[in-house]
């Protein structure tokens, strides 16, 4: 591109300041982000036209202004003209000759003589950038602005006749209805770019950015931005440069939206998109019959200038068009600011509308927008309360319970058991408990209500009950929860309720009967869930059997079904319910605390996963509160001791204490218990037996009736160690002959590998070598098709010496090589290398590994190449692989990544 400044002659020198706006390659937009692959379709050898069609923010100009200046260092003349205004053919051909005049292609002066006298200017142009042979380029923006049909057909000589050595560049909001770009499209001569190429892809929004961010963070932004240029470009500014005071990107972006979009619209259209940004998805049948209109259809289809910002929505077939999530955002808050009346009416008319179509969520949150709290409640009680869970999932729930004020909860109580339902696993059981209370008050304990049939609010009491139970604020030996898991049968027996409801039922039922490891009642109750939704329409529920099938596999030593079932759940949680906490996080901590038990989560590793934050996170049920609470805790003890992990101990006991959770509780004491036992601080372990009223006797410790399976095998296993800390060895083989029976008569795999560790290292102690190789050997036995290593590790020396001894007095014997694989892990968790656990760097690598390969690393992370190829052989040696591909599958397996 030549640098000189200067213009031919022009027939008015008053005109170069604005000719100068019109074919000089406009500055290079800062901080522009390149993107080869936009680039290289507009370079295509094949392809000499291309045409960049896009509503206003996708970045057509950037684009275009960056291509040019690329051809300019390659010593390529690239012209260009911006179309400003109504242009006659004249002017356009007069403009055109001095874009290229101004790019270096030698074409006649439009102000001479010659070009009046010479013919067709087209043909002109033509002839003179086929006589300068070199390649070039000619760039047009803003082509909506050329209306005139004798520009277009000035334009439609110059796509028919391109020189084979000359590129046109088209860029526009929408082709001007008298261009023909057909014929060169179906010849195969022109590139056409869309919204749909110019969005930012997902890599592309992370690099944009310049953030570090994972998968979910990534389908967040996402789902925010849609890959829409100028919101991206705001965001990022915006948060590069905010300070107190000033706006945000979201103030800008309407602000863009206003000046830039709005303007083009006429007053009908205007008011017709405030109104349909109120709505999740723009169906026209739908727009016409809460608008009160007849040309929904035809208005949507006549905002072409939008066909980049109304899309079809995501997931569904067939496929309704969708509003740009933020463009939604601003309608609505312009509508709200504007017309609050119109708002709240076309709200109200929405969630009456999709109530008549049997779309309950959607209405509900369209009458609570509404701020119609009558229609809202009836709503609610209408669809069942909580029994809507099982449509949409609790957190979209959450939401509409958010609007329900205490005056519409004391006229449906069913409502205030929602709630109560929500503050469970919101972390807010105090709150929950009040609530539950009042309502049993004023129902006359659940025998009368004001709103509807009393079945509904037992059914309803039932869910809550089942929902204390599973946070671990309500025991299982309880009279409120065996009373109401009792009507939970008798309900889910009745074939005159919705198979949706029974579905639920059996799946609370199935939770409660998996704690009591009544293995057989939970394949019963799994299968009729399956049965009821047999077409696979609730994937929440189908998530739930998939836990419930991984948590009987898991404790009867079934691994790999266990693992497979885990995976399962957490890619449904993944995929359909990112946001929902209780989804993920219970997947999550299920799936870590198998590949724990297994050795295969090693507290080296866990130590970099800070875990400790998630003990408190919203989701968590004590399932996921016990796994969490025994991984932390010796992850702890293999960093900094005994005394810190009892510290760390403590702090878990006061959150469960806050959060009224009685049953872990007593379990995070039983485990305080087990490690002042192992740490040889018997006395003090036996002091706090007596203090936290755990069961004083054996059979209290394995009363199945009473205990679920988890706080059997931590009572049991803690109170078998207490034995061996104070020396009690034939009371302690007494007891662990009790707990072994117990553990297998309930086939309790993992329980009885647990007692069997146990067991070696008080025979150990106690000096009994022949009978800790006995119990040893049963262990082995076991271990041949439940690798639980984790039991014997956590024996550490008494472990390695008792099978060092073993492996001696069996040299043949066939657990050789179980043997040497325990050996190796106990001696790697008795290095006690601190330096084991992942850096922030390393973090950071191993969460782009999935999506980007090693250079994209480096240059997203601003490291050398060599710098990832370092953190990666760090990576492979700590998680034990030799490949990226191993890295991440092993990475996924022990959740320090999203499946």
């Amino acid at each position: 591109m030549t640098s000189d400044n200067s213009f031919p002659n022009t027939p008015d020198p008053a005109l170069e300041w604005n000719l100068r706006l019109r074919v000089v390659v406009p500055d290079p937009v800062p901080g522009y982000f390149h993107r080869p692959r936009l680039t290289e379709k507009l370079g295509s050898a094949a392809r000499p036209i291309a045409v960049v069609k896009a509503p206003g923010g996708f970045g057509k100009t950037a684009l275009l202004t960056d291509y040019c200046r690329r051809l300019g260092e390659r010593g390529v003349p690239a012209a260009w003209l911006r179309i400003d205004g109504d242009y006659s053919r004249a002017i356009f051909e007069t403009h055109l000759a001095l874009a290229f005049r101004h790019a270096g292609v030698n074409v006649p002066d439009p102000a001479s003589d010659a070009w009046h006298s010479a013919g067709d200017p087209v043909e002109q142009l033509l002839s003179a950038v086929d006589a300068y042979a070199e390649p070039c380029a000619i760039t047009i923006d803003n082509l909506e602005r050329l209306a005139d049909s004798g520009s277009t057909g000035a334009l439609d000589a110059l796509l028919g006749n391109t020189p084979p050595n000359l590129r046109v560049i088209l860029a526009c909001r929408e082709l001007p209805s008298s261009l023909d770009v057909a014929e060169p499209l179906l010849e195969g001569r022109l590139t056409l770019l869309t919204a749909a190429e110019l969005r930012f892809t997902l890599q592309e929004t992370a690099a944009f950015l310049d953030r570090r961010l994972d998968r979910r963070e990534l389908d967040a932004k996402e789902r925010q931005f849609a890959g829409w240029s100028i919101a991206l470009a705001l965001h990022r500014n915006a948060g590069h440069e905010h300070t107190a005071g000033q706006m945000d990107g979201s103030h800008l972006l309407g602000n863009w939206i206003e000046s830039r979009l709005w303007q083009r619209l006429s007053t009908d259209q205007r008011d017709f998109l405030l109104d349909a940004g109120l709505m999740d998805y723009l169906d026209p049948a739908l727009l016409d019959e809460i608008l009160e209109r007849s040309d929904s259809r035809h208005m949507l289809q006549a905002m072409t200038e939008f066909d980049g910002l109304i899309q079809p929505f995501p997931g569904s077939d067939p496929e309704p068009a969708v509003l740009h999530p933020l463009l939604r955002r601003h309608c609505a808050a312009k509508r709200i600011r504007e017309t609050p009346e119109r708002f709240k009416t076309i709200h109200r008319r929405a969630a009456l509308a999709l109530e008549r179509r049997g779309e309950i969520v959607p209405s509900m949150r369209h009458a609570a927008e509404a701020g119609d709290t009558d229609l809202l409640g009836r709503l609610v009680e209408n669809a069942g309360s909580l029994q809507t869970w099982a449509y949409q999932v609790h957190f979209l729930i959450e939401e509409v319970i958010s609007f329900l004020t205490d005056d519409i909860i004391r006229r449906w109580p069913r409502l205030a058991l929602t709630r109560c339902y929500m503050l469970a696993f919101a972390d807010r059981i105090p709150e929950a408990c009040r609530l539950y209370d009042i309502v049993a008050q004023s129902s006359e304990t659940f025998t009368r209500s004001p709103a509807g049939d009393v079945s509904d609010l037992l059914i309803d009491q039932c869910f809550v009950e089942s929902a204390f139970f599973t946070v671990g604020h309500r025991p299982l030996y309880s009279p409120e929860l065996q009373s109401a898991m009792a009507h939970a049968v008798t309900c889910a027996q009745d074939d005159s309720l919705d198979p949706t409801t029974r579905a639920t039922l059996n799946l609370a039922l199935s939770v409660y009967e998996n704690h009591r490891a009544r293995f057989d009642e939970v394949s019963a109750r799994v299968e009729q869930v399956r049965q009821l939704i047999h077409d696979n329409r609730f994937p929440y529920l189908s998530q739930f059997v998939d836990l419930q099938l991984g948590v009987m596999a898991m404790v009867r030593g079934q691994v790999q079904e266990a693992e497979t079932f885990y995976i399962s759940a957490l890619s449904t949680a993944n995929t359909y319910y990112p946001n929902d906490p209780t989804s993920v996080v219970i997947a999550d901590a299920l799936l870590r605390d198998l590949q724990f038990e297994r050795n295969r989560l090693t507290p080296a590793t866990a130590a970099g996963m800070l875990l400790q934050d998630n003990f408190t996170r919203l989701g968590n049920t004590f399932a996921t509160h016990v796994s969490e609470s025994v991984i932390l805790l010796e992850t702890t003890q293999y960093l900094e001791g005994d005394d810190r992990a009892l510290a760390v101990l403590a702090e878990m006991s006061e959150y469960a204490r806050a959060t009224k959770r009685q049953t872990l509780i007593r379990y995070l004491a039983a485990l305080r218990i087990a490690t002042l036992a192992r740490a040889g601080r018997a006395a003090e372990a036996e002091r706090a037996w007596r203090a936290a009223a755990l069961p004083p006797d054996d059979e209290g410790c394995l009363d199945m009736q009473a205990l679920g399976w988890r706080e059997m095998e931590m009572f049991a296993c803690a109170r078998l160690r207490l034995y061996s800390a104070l020396e009690a060895f034939e009371t302690g083989r007494e007891f662990a002959g009790q707990l072994l029976r117990v553990a297998r008569s309930h086939r309790l795999v993992r329980t009885e590998m647990r007692a069997y560790a146990i067991l070696v290292a008080l025979e150990w102690r106690a000096g009994d070598k022949d009978a800790a190789c006995a119990h040893l050997e049963a262990f082995l036995r076991l271990y041949d098709t439940a690798d639980y290593a984790r039991p014997m590790v956590r024996e550490g020396e008494v472990g390695r010496a008792a099978l060092e001894y073993f492996l001696n007095a069996h040299p043949d014997g066939p657990y050789q090589s179980a043997i040497g694989d325990l050996l190796k892990m106990i001696a790697e968790d008795m290095e006690k290398d601190a330096g084991a656990y992942f850096t922030d760097h390393e973090m950071a690598v191993l969460k782009l590994l999935p999506d980007l390969r090693d250079k994209e690393i480096a240059s997203q992370l601003a490291i050398s190449h060599g710098g990832v190829r370092y953190h990666l052989r760090q990576i492979f040696a700590k998680l034990s692989v030799r490949s990226r591909r191993e890295a991440v599958r092993k990475a996924r397996s022990i959740c320090l990544l999203p499946y």
